[in-house]
């Protein structure tokens, strides 16, 4: 069985280029898909799809890390679209049972065509250029030299998902074909993602790599003051009160709560992307995310009002994760693309997917925040006003969830959970 590797980068990046001679099938003809009306393209919510699968996954990771060997609470952070693009790339190739249960977990049409168009101009969107930030995802496919991967597979993957092709030797050069890969990811990612693909990930049944990469960094609408920012106690869950910078900011901000939380919107310069950070008004945070859905997240961002006077702690936070996949993803129900695959679509040799790799990095701080994700996929051989005299008080002391979501698109681009804030100065290069 050959393997394909997904390696998912999930950092916000720019996009670079690499070319290379193609391995084409031969006799395979291409024939571009474009049999479907407007109104079915329209009619499906990339959005919507992308942010349950948002939810779904956070409970993923949240219990992966809940259930840690340490004992200790981590953060978690994560980028569902990065995700959710690479795992689109290799639905491209799916068929049968592996298409089925690939759908059902990452909520895709049955109609493939479907959703690369609405993928095209969902990227389309986000890689459009703004002055004020950066924001760009970049999809890369590498095969095996001399593998028959299907014309129609790479010309879609090059049509609709932006995808650079190109050939490498994993067989006899696995350490130079790593490198190069890894050297993609850095340069998508501003450097922030390094060695996504690990040492020995590389082996001889590897035939197809697929990458995707997204890295962002934006400044506040509203900056913090330095000068504000000073030592307050933070309180993770079930631990010792902790001292951290902790930034400070009055200003007017929507803002909204109920009985279980608050919630205010941090927009950045641009108005094209927003940080929204959700805080439970007990300090139990695993009990409040278990039973916290997408629907309650909707509601509670729905229900904001333009509050003129909001006074906003929270604490500076820096941290880096990279999490494999594989098993969250069969429990969430893709069982058969890491088995008896049915990945047809791309090659007529057989294919499975071996392992799924995802990093990220967040360093959110006084200007503004900057984030970066990649993922990679291995396959191998088998709004009102509120005028309230009074100043609202959102003061993020202990565990909290954030989102990054891209207000055009209305996707969710990146996902966490501050459980234990840490922030190390690094020297600007």
């Amino acid at each position: 069985m050959k393997i394909v590797f997904l390696l998912f980068t999930l950092t916000l990046l720019c996009t670079g280029c690499i070319e290379d001679t193609i391995v084409i099938k031969e006799n395979t003809t291409v024939v571009p898909e474009n049999t479907i009306s407007a109104d079915s393209v329209k009619d499906y919510d990339i959005a919507a799809a992308n942010n349950a699968f948002a939810f779904d996954m956070y409970s993923q990771l949240a219990q992966l890390e809940s259930g840690n060997e340490s004992g200790n609470k981590r953060n978690v952070f994560f980028s569902p679209h990065s995700i959710y693009t690479a795992m689109a790339i290799c639905y491209e190739g799916a068929e049968g049972t592996t298409k089925e249960q690939t759908s059902n977990v990452f909520y895709f049409p049955a109609n493939k065509t479907i959703l690369k168009v609405r993928m095209e101009r969902t990227n389309n969107t986000i890689n459009s250029v703004n002055s004020d930030y950066e924001l760009q995802t970049a999809n890369a496919l590498w095969i095996q030299e001399g593998y028959p991967v299907k014309e129609a597979y790479i010309y879609n993957v090059k049509k609709y998902y932006d995808g650079e092709v190109t050939n490498l030797d994993f067989v006899r050069k696995p350490d130079a074909s790593r490198n190069t890969i890894n050297k993609w990811v850095e340069d998508k990612t501003s450097d922030k993602i390094k060695d996504l693909v690990p040492k020995n990930s590389i082996t001889a049944d590897t035939r197809v790599i697929i990458t995707n990469a997204i890295y962002f960094n934006g400044k506040w609408v509203y900056e913090f003051d330095k000068e504000m920012t000073d030592k307050k106690p933070f309180y993770p869950t079930g631990g010792e009160e902790i001292s951290l910078d902790t930034m400070y900011i009055c200003n007017r901000f929507n803002y909204g709560e109920n009985s279980k939380a608050k919630i205010i919107e941090l927009p950045y310069k641009g108005n094209d992307l927003s940080m929204y950070i959700v805080l439970p008004k007990n300090n139990n945070i695993e009990k409040f995310e278990t039973g916290f859905t997408l629907n309650d997240y909707t509601k509670l961002k729905n229900d904001m009002e333009s509050v003129e006077e909001v006074k906003v702690s929270i604490p500076k936070f820096k941290f880096e994760t990279k999490t494999e996949l594989t098993n969250s993803l069969i429990d969430m129900g893709v069982v058969d693309a890491f088995g008896p695959a049915n990945f047809s679509g791309i090659s007529d040799d057989p294919l499975s997917i071996s392992r799924v790799i995802h990093q990220t990095f967040i360093d959110v701080k006084e200007e503004g925040t900057e984030a970066a994700a990649a993922t990679a996929v291995v396959m191998e051989r088998g709004m009102s006003i509120s005028w309230d005299p009074k100043p609202k008080e959102f003061k993020a002391d202990h565990p909290f969830m954030f989102f990054i979501e891209d207000r055009r698109t209305n996707c969710i681009l990146f996902m966490g959970k501050v459980e234990y804030p840490e922030y190390e100065e690094t020297e600007e290069i």
